[in-house]
């Protein structure tokens, strides 16, 4: 969780307490009424509706940072900006390393204008990453451990194609 997330957390939490304390304050725990026990269940109601809807919009804030658009020789990920790349498999490895330093931060590069034809790109796949744990490289050099899910979108033709691993994602672009 980011640091804005884990304050209103925590600004809920204090509400409830203040709340709480208010609740005794007034005298209104000695009025015996069934109002008490559904007031306070739709507050706690409230709460952990907030709590979901943060965890969640942080995971769907999570996936667009991890979407990659790719072109030939060129990628852009909104976190890493525009970076060049020489083929199509060294830009999955380009891709992986780029995924893997990902901070999440709410830092924006700038994607590169359309409209102007000098920094015009034709994207070829928008590869959306849904989970990811980079390799770990063992002693005879070979990667154990890789977790690389998500789809890749043809943009040319609207296509969506999902993929379960590196290599797939690697024959998805080749």
């Amino acid at each position: 969780m980011k640091k804005s997330n884990v304050i209103i957390t925590v600004v809920l939490a204090v509400v409830s307490a203040f709340l709480l304390w208010l609740w005794y304050w007034l005298g209104f725990n000695e009025v015996d009424s069934p109002l008490d026990l559904v007031v306070s269940v739709v507050w706690w109601a409230v709460i952990a509706a907030g709590v979901v809807l943060v965890y969640r919009s942080e995971q769907k804030r999570r996936r667009q940072v991890r979407t990659v658009y790719l072109a030939d020789g060129r990628y852009y990920n909104s976190e890493a900006g525009l970076r060049t790349v020489q083929a199509p498999l060294a830009a999955v490895d380009a891709i992986a390393v780029v995924l893997g330093a990902l901070e999440y931060d709410f830092s924006k590069m700038d994607a590169p204008d359309q409209s102007k034809p000098e920094e015009r790109v034709d994207w070829r796949y928008v590869i959306h990453t849904d989970k990811f744990k980079p390799a770990r490289t063992d002693d005879n050099g070979n990667r154990e451990n890789e977790t690389w899910e998500g789809d890749v979108v043809t943009v040319a033709t609207g296509n969506t194609r999902t993929f379960a691993s590196r290599e797939e994602l690697e024959k998805l672009i080749a």
